[in-house]
This record gives structure tokens, C-alpha cells and sequence, in this order.
């Protein structure tokens, strides 16, 4: 290759980009950037065969070859732990949180970088009748009825505002750190239903061998899509390299390869709706 690195030397330079962000060198004039990431397959993957594979992490790897002039680091840490990192400014860029009025108080979001798409009351198989007997089925009746019916919720998640709201007027009385946690507990009817989309439910289906152990059921209250975002602390730091972000992302949404990233690991029957949704994705802000 005349006038430039090389096959080997751009082979070691795209190396470089996509490595963990922990092993790069960091420059004297660089600023820094923490990419924390939180397990929470199939979003983001950090253990097994699959590892570095999930909607997130791709969106990830795409946006640490893009962004140029950091040190940058990653760290795998507990939902919980981001979100309090953001809150004290600290310069850590999380991919996947979803904007909230709350949330709009200590981070800065850029646009969004996927869906959470479609959401579902997931009960054990062996219950699906129990849950369909009380069509039409309604979150806010399932969660007034806490004492014959339990659930959980992941610690400091946003799902949809509607939902979040209901959350708040009914909490259960049960949280969890680890969505894996969580579908243990259902799959050994230490819970009797979960709230959540229905990719991450397929693959924790499969990660706990028990590919048909669980049912996803519509609901009165279930949103429309939910756009997840880069959050980024809301210094004029993080505002900063969200307007970079955001310039990667008007140039790469609309391409094929970043469509097949968003639908990466959606079940086939999701697809019509998710492929539907797209153009309300890019126009979104």
C-alpha cells in the first residue's frame, strides 16, 4: 500500500481501536474517558462464548474507533455504581441509559443508539394461563396485587416513563443487581413475573438452559419503543463528547451494518415491529 500504513500497520492501528479500553496507552494530551459497563446481556455481554458481542458493546467498539484524543478505560461495575458516578461528575460515558427528567439533572444523553422493544409481563410457562385468565392483563393491577403476586426490578433502571411511575406508586418489595439474578428467582418460582423486554428474556432463557421456561405476555400499559442513549456526566465535559458521539451517530444510523447491530439478538416475530419502529428512531433527538 503506497503512502500509507501499510496492511500491517493498519491492521495494527484498527487492533488498537477496538481493543479493551483498559490496555490503551494514554496520551500527554489526552483527556480521560471511562466507558463503564454494566452486565446486562443481551445488551451487553461480559462473560462467556459471547462475550463483547451485544448491542451495547458493538455500539461501544463503533464509537471507541471513531472518538479520537482520549485516555480511555473501561470498567464493569454494577448499574447502581454508573449511575452514582455520573451524579458526582465523574468523566465516565455509559452506553445504553435511557433519558429521564431525573436523570436530565446530573447527565448529559446524546442520540439515541438503539430500542428496547417490545416490553412484556414475563411469567413461567407453567403459569401462563394463571396470567392470561386476567385479561385484559394490566401492570398497575399486577403490581396493586403485590401480596399474592411478587416481582422484582433492577435497582435504579429507568423502562419508560409510564412504567417508571408505576413502579414508584407500587415498588415491590424486592430488587435486583443482575438481570440473570432475577430470572433465576422466576425460573425456581421465587417470583411469579417480571417486566422487561423480550431479547433480554430470550437470552437468559437460553443462558439458564431453559429455552421455553418463560412466556411474554402483552400489556395494557406497554409502551412504545424506549430509545437507549450514550449518558455522558452533564459537565461541559460530558456535553462535549456528546456532541462528538453524536456527530459519529448522524453518520452511521442510517447504514445497514448499524441496523443489523440494533436488531442483533431480537427474537424473529419482534423483527417487523422493531424494523417498523426504525425511521422514528432516526429522527428521534
Amino acid at each position: 500500500m503506497k503512502n500509507g500504513l501499510g496492511r500491517a500497520g493498519l491492521a495494527a492501528a484498527l487492533a488498537l481501536a477496538l481493543a479493551p479500553a483498559a490496555l490503551r496507552p494514554a496520551g500527554a494530551d489526552e483527556t480521560r474517558l471511562t466507558w463503564p459497563i454494566f452486565d446486562a446481556p443481551p445488551f451487553t455481554i461480559v462473560e462467556g462464548e459471547n462475550r463483547g458481542t451485544g448491542i451495547f458493546d458493538r455500539i461501544r467498539q463503533l464509537l471507541a474507533a471513531r472518538l479520537t484524543g482520549y485516555a480511555v478505560a473501561s470498567v464493569t461495575v454494577p448499574f447502581p455504581r454508573i449511575v452514582a458516578s455520573l451524579k458526582a461528575g465523574e468523566e465516565w460515558c455509559f452506553v445504553g441509559g435511557v433519558r429521564t427528567p431525573e436523570r436530565e439533572r446530573f447527565a448529559a444523553f446524546s442520540r439515541p443508539v438503539a430500542m428496547f422493544y417490545p416490553l412484556r409481563v414475563v411469567v413461567p410457562a407453567s403459569k401462563r394461563a394463571r396470567f392470561e385468565a386476567l385479561a385484559p392483563l394490566s401492570l398497575r393491577g399486577l403490581l396493586a396485587d403485590h401480596r399474592a403476586l411478587r416481582t422484582s426490578m433492577l435497582r435504579d433502571r429507568a423502562i419508560a416513563p409510564g412504567i417508571d411511575a408505576l413502579f414508584r406508586q407500587y415498588p415491590p418489595g424486592q430488587t435486583y443487581a443482575r438481570f440473570e439474578e432475577a430470572y433465576r428467582m422466576l425460573l425456581n418460582d421465587r417470583l411469579d413475573y417480571l417486566v422487561d423486554f423480550s431479547s433480554i428474556t430470550a437470552y437468559n432463557a437460553r443462558l439458564l438452559g431453559a429455552p421455553t421456561a418463560f412466556v411474554g405476555l402483552a400489556f395494557a400499559e406497554s409502551p412504545e419503543p424506549v430509545f437507549a442513549r450514550v449518558m455522558c456526566a452533564g459537565t461541559p465535559w460530558g456535553r462535549e463528547v456528546v456532541a462528538r458521539i453524536d456527530a459519529v451517530l448522524a453518520a452511521e444510523r442510517a447504514s445497514p451494518a448499524y441496523r443489523e447491530i440494533v436488531e442483533a439478538w431480537s427474537a424473529e416475530a419482534d423483527l417487523p415491529r422493531i424494523r417498523a419502529a426504525y425511521d422514528a428512531f432516526l429522527a428521534s433527538d
